[in-house]
């Protein structure tokens, strides 16, 4: 399911997004800045401030998830079924341990999102398609970022 590059991706860009629909059936989208693959097929981010993505997610476990490496301009897309396990439940305590990057952050966290992925794409910029190297779009993209910090 997950090749390397898309685990790299998501380890250097923990920031994604997660799609849910609400018990309504709106779209919601959500960032989570706590991600972390447990395998090809698996990864979890922590319940901090996600009430509502809590409350999707028991009423419709279907998500997808998008994390972006806006220098490379690449990005990878996840289809997966979502479950929820809080903070007095047995898996919380077995996957809480994947989460040491985020030691300082656990006294507010709620819960663990495990997904289950289906599909894996990586999604290329279509300058890739024209030509364009990464490690240019890198720099380029990179200057600019610094520039409009700066």
């Amino acid at each position: 399911m997950l090749t390397s590059e898309m685990r790299t991706l998501i380890c250097e860009n923990t920031i994604g997004l997660v799609a849910t629909v609400t018990p309504e059936g709106k779209p919601a989208v959500s960032p989570k800045a706590t991600s972390v693959v447990l395998s090809p097929s698996e990864i979890a981010f922590l319940d901090i401030r996600s009430p509502k993505t809590r409350r999707n997610i028991k009423a419709n476990p279907n998500v997808e998830l998008n994390y972006v490496d806006v220098f490379r301009r690449k990005a990878c897309r996840l289809t997966g079924v979502a479950t929820y396990m809080g903070p007095d439940s047995k898996e919380f305590t077995i996957l809480q341990n994947n989460f040491r990057d985020f030691d300082y952050l656990l006294d507010g966290v709620h819960g663990i999102f495990h997904v289950t992925i289906s599909k894996a794409q990586l999604i290329l910029s279509p300058a890739y398609d024209h030509g364009a190297k990464e490690e240019i779009l890198q720099k380029e993209w990179l200057a600019k970022y610094t520039e409009l910090i700066s």
